[in-house]
């Protein structure tokens, strides 16, 4: 059965108190039996207020991340790097997070799920403590054949 996963960027927003000028990239791992699949977004600076959930700045693309045999579940490891951008030293956060999703059976359904990640970011020097949380909301659709 062929198969094919699709990423699709949904949302960005961002609470606390270390700026308002973002960019950040989000990459994209399948593994089905060893690493089969791929992705990479990355949103340039912009300007995103406190509290306000819009769409990804760009609007990027949606991503064909995998194609090929799915016979169980798929583990798709996502890494968000967010990063607060200021004049002299920029405020990075990183974060890590797998998910499976299982294979839609012979019928030829599909299978969704959205996700948020979320990468905490502290404002350099520390002393300062300003803090923010930059959250990107991502939707994998995975159909076959």
């Amino acid at each position: 059965m062929t198969c094919k996963l699709i990423m699709t960027l949904i949302s960005e927003h961002q609470e606390g108190n270390c700026g308002d000028e973002w960019k950040y990239d989000l990459d994209v791992k399948v593994f089905h039996e060893g690493l089969k699949g791929e992705g990479r977004v990355s949103v340039p600076k912009h300007s995103l207020a406190v509290g306000t959930v819009k769409e990804p700045f760009g609007a990027p693309e949606p991503q064909v991340i995998f194609e090929g045999e799915c016979l169980t579940e798929l583990l798709v490891r996502i890494q968000l790097t967010a990063t607060e951008v200021d004049l002299f030293v920029n405020d990075i956060g990183k974060v890590s997070k797998d998910i499976k999703i299982g294979c839609p059976g012979p019928r030829g359904d599909k299978v969704t799920k959205e996700i948020d990640v979320a990468a905490g970011v502290r404002e350099s020097p520390a002393i300062l403590n300003k803090t923010s949380v930059f959250t990107v909301r991502v939707r994998f659709t995975l159909t076959c054949e």
